[in-house]
């Protein structure tokens, strides 16, 4: 899985339709050659299992249903909103026809004081024409009036039945929505417990091998190489949208020297005949530029000593000094509490989401201009390759996934796939 460049068509009618198109060919075509990228990590990993392994299956279970219980949050909240909504037209329909029903009683209670006077008997009463004609105007001025409130009515209750109808629906999918919330929270308490136990069970060999230099070597050099393969695909995608924005420009202007000599003949033909100047044929609107997949590189420089630290802690593993397993740190490690939420430093594209020896659940967003942020031992991943995220949006939850001695947030910046000092970057 790996994230998609839009590609903006030429044409201004089909260019919503062409560039979704293009986007999602990307798309596909990204994620089949993350595919197979992991695939050759699979073929060129040792034989050998790692005890951490053995966690793989759990963590990435857990990071799967907090995604899905985040999204039941989301989708329960937007229910109990609409429900609040509904509420509210009933309370003003059911005013509405307390209204009405008030104002038809008093209608119909000027109508029995009157004695019922029907408009027959006024004309067999004999009595003065316009005095009957009067009478007669008022009889039917509250006739109506009463016909239209009885009509208003029930319009107003018809409109309570459907709300209340509405309400009930709303209600039935909210306790289903609840019904899955709680079975996914089940199931994450078993994935959970599960964690625990394989952690428990294969904690002395995690400890053994925590300690191994050559462990730990294979394990940057395993990141390095997911990061370098990962660039020449986005390079590789890069040079294909430039061309096609050459492409694109290239028949632009063909397209306009064309009209311009179709409009040029059209006048000296009109000229020719004695004839007025024709319309010159409208230029169109041509879009050539493609966009970055995530912010231009130029951008993302211009925040050094600016970025946010994605996620609030104690800072126990720095950039460049010694790691107590060996080797040294190629980034920061931010002890926090498990399930902390972890912010994007800067707006970009997901390439990389899944599970890596080593590293555990892992997030890679691209930054555009070899620039990239690698987010490592988390819980839960909450994005997905392709998504487009902003700086401070949530993208996972801090852990202690991949065998991490402690809990929080393994973090790195990457330039053209070489680390750099993250806490150089912070502001």
């Amino acid at each position: 899985m790996l994230t998609s460049c839009a590609l903006a068509a030429p044409s201004p009618p089909a260019a919503p339709k062409q560039e979704s198109e293009a986007k999602q060919a990307e798309l596909k075509d990204l994620r089949g050659q993350l595919q197979e990228l992991k695939k050759d990590l699979a073929a060129n990993e040792s034989q050998r299992s790692e005890a951490s392994d053995a966690l793989k299956d759990s963590e990435t279970a857990i990071s799967d249903a907090n995604r899905v219980l985040s999204s039941m949050q989301q989708e329960q909240a937007l229910t109990s909103a609409e429900i609040s909504r509904l509420e509210n037209d009933i309370s003003s329909t059911r005013k509405g026809i307390q209204a009405s029903q008030l104002r038809l009683g008093k209608i119909l209670k000027t109508r029995y004081k009157a004695g019922q006077i029907e408009a027959w008997r006024l004309l067999l009463n004999q009595q003065d024409p316009n005095q009957v004609s009067r009478e007669l105007t008022y009889y039917r001025y509250i006739s109506r009036s009463q016909l239209q409130l009885a009509n208003k009515l029930e319009a107003q209750l018809s409109e309570l039945s459907r709300l209340s109808e509405d309400i009930r629906q709303k209600n039935e999918a909210l306790q289903q929505l609840a019904q899955r919330k709680k079975q996914q929270k089940e199931m994450l308490v078993s994935e959970q417990q599960e964690k625990q136990q394989i952690v428990s069970n294969l904690s002395q060999e995690i400890s053994s091998q925590r300690n191994q230099i050559q462990k730990l070597a294979a394990d940057e050099k395993r990141l390095t190489g997911l990061v370098d393969k990962l660039n020449a695909i986005i390079k590789r995608q890069e040079l294909e949208r430039a061309k096609k924005a050459v492409q694109a420009k290239l028949l632009a202007e063909k397209k306009a020297k064309e009209r311009a000599a179709r409009n040029a003949a059209a006048q000296a033909k009109a000229k020719a005949a004695g004839k007025p100047a024709p319309k010159v044929e409208p230029e169109p609107e041509v879009t050539t530029a493609l966009p970055d997949a995530g912010q231009s590189g130029q951008a993302f420089a211009s925040l050094k000593g600016k970025l946010r630290l994605p996620i609030k802690g104690e800072i126990t593993g720095r950039y460049g000094t010694a790691r107590g397993e060996g080797g040294q740190w190629k980034g920061v490690f931010i002890r926090a509490a498990s399930g902390q939420s972890v912010k994007a430093v800067a707006s970009g594209r997901v390439v990389f989401a899944d599970w890596l020896r080593g590293f555990g659940n892992m997030l890679i967003v691209d930054h555009g201009g070899g620039y990239m942020s690698i987010y490592a031992a988390n819980e839960s991943i909450l994005k997905q390759v392709g998504d487009t995220i902003k700086a401070g949006d949530s993208i996972a939850t801090s852990g202690n996934s991949g065998g991490m001695a402690d809990s929080g947030l393994y973090f790195e910046l990457r330039q053209n796939g070489r680390p750099v000092d993250p806490l150089a970057w912070a502001g």
